[in-house]
C-alpha cells in the first residue's frame, strides 16, 4: 500500500491503447501495444504478462489512443511493476504503472474527461463491471 500513498492523482479504471517505444541496445527502436488498466492525471498502468520487458526507472516514448485519437504522446518512466496472485495460484494483476514526465494542460483536460467518463461507466447499468 506504501505505492498508493505516493501517487498524487486518483486513478480510474479506463482502457486505453497505449503503444510504447522502447530503445534497444544495438540501436533502433522497438514498438510495443498495450491496453491499459487505469488512468490518472499522472500516469497510466498497462497490462502485461511479461515483466521483463522494462526496467523501473526505464524512460520509454509513449502515445496513449482512443479509437485512433491521441489523448497523449511524450515521455514517461517505469515507475512500478507487479504481479499479483490470488490465494489459488492465479494472476489477478500484471503488468506496468507509467508516470508521465511532461505536465501539458490540454493533455491534464483530456485526462480528466477520460476520468469523468469512467465515473459516469462505472454507475451506468451497462458498466462491464456489473455484468462480471
Amino acid at each position: 500500500m506504501a505505492d498508493a500513498n505516493k501517487r498524487g492523482s486518483a486513478r480510474k479504471p479506463v482502457r486505453l491503447t497505449t503503444y510504447v517505444r522502447k530503445e534497444l541496445p544495438a540501436g533502433g527502436y522497438s514498438l510495443m501495444q498495450f491496453v491499459s488498466r487505469d488512468l490518472s492525471e499522472g500516469g497510466i498502468f498497462i497490462s502485461t504478462d511479461d515483466l521483463s520487458l522494462f526496467d523501473l526507472g526505464e524512460e520509454i516514448s509513449v502515445i496513449v489512443d482512443e479509437n485512433r485519437k491521441r489523448l497523449f504522446e511524450g515521455q514517461a518512466i517505469i515507475v512500478r511493476s507487479v504481479r499479483t496472485f490470488e490465494s489459488s495460484d492465479v494472476i489477478t494483476e500484471s503488468g506496468f504503472g507509467l508516470m508521465f514526465t511532461v505536465k501539458d494542460p490540454v493533455f491534464s483536460g483530456m485526462v480528466a474527461e477520460q476520468l469523468a467518463q469512467a465515473d459516469g461507466a462505472a454507475l451506468s447499468p451497462d458498466s462491464e463491471e456489473l455484468n462480471k
